[in-house]
């Protein structure tokens, strides 16, 4: 997980760190372009144990995903609270190097078990944007999420991860439908128009800081 911030961020406690994010890339308006364009800018960010390696673990194939996926529904909660790490250890939102993975109690239903998994990851990701924001990072809460990877692939997923993101990190959305793709004041969860280190890296050398 990383997050463009204003303020720089560190603390192994929690397995977070800080990169340089050049300046020039962040969104500007109203009161922004005020600024100085010497503002600095930090990636900030940590990385889990936990993820979608555990779906292999698991022996769940390709097929089996899709189609089970398909069947679940995003706006409703599992009532499995797994951890779902493929061993021993967690770096991130916590470290501690002796956390254990819980996968328990697993269901017959196979697609009660991925759903389980699933919210599992999400709940670890709601955790690390909260641990973010707990030490200083600015903005404190996600507006946009850009998603890459294989999870990416997975819509019924990244439905999960946006109504759960939404939850934890609520705004006034009286005036708001859940669905409303449209609406840049709802926190949007989609998957990144590019995720080749290369582009990355040629963003990065065109880019002054």
């Amino acid at each position: 997980i990383k997050q463009v911030s204003t303020t720089y961020v560190e603390n192994a406690n929690v397995g977070v760190y800080s990169h340089r994010y050049p300046s020039s890339l962040l969104k500007k308006s109203g009161q922004e372009e005020e600024e100085e364009e010497s503002q600095e800018a930090w990636l900030v960010g940590g990385a889990s144990n936990a993820g979608c390696a555990v779906l292999r673990q698991e022996q769940f194939s390709v097929e089996e995903l899709q189609e089970l996926s398909s069947d679940i529904d995003p706006t409703k909660e599992s009532s499995l609270d797994y951890y779902p790490l493929t061993r021993t250890g967690e770096r991130f939102p916590v470290a501690d190097s002796n956390l254990q993975p819980l996968l328990e109690p697993q269901p017959d239903s196979r697609k009660d078990y991925l759903h389980g998994i699933l919210q599992g990851i999400s709940t670890v990701e709601c955790n690390g944007f909260r641990a973010m924001a707990e030490l200083g990072a600015n903005p404190p809460q996600p507006q946009r999420i850009w998603t890459c990877g294989g999870g990416a692939n997975n819509d019924v997923w990244t439905q999960m991860r946006q109504r759960r993101l939404r939850e934890a990190f609520p705004r006034d959305n009286t005036h708001h439908r859940d669905d409303d793709d449209d609406d840049e004041e709802l926190l949007h969860v989609s998957k990144a128009q590019n995720v080749e280190a290369s582009y990355g890296a040629a963003i990065l050398a065109s880019a002054p800081f």
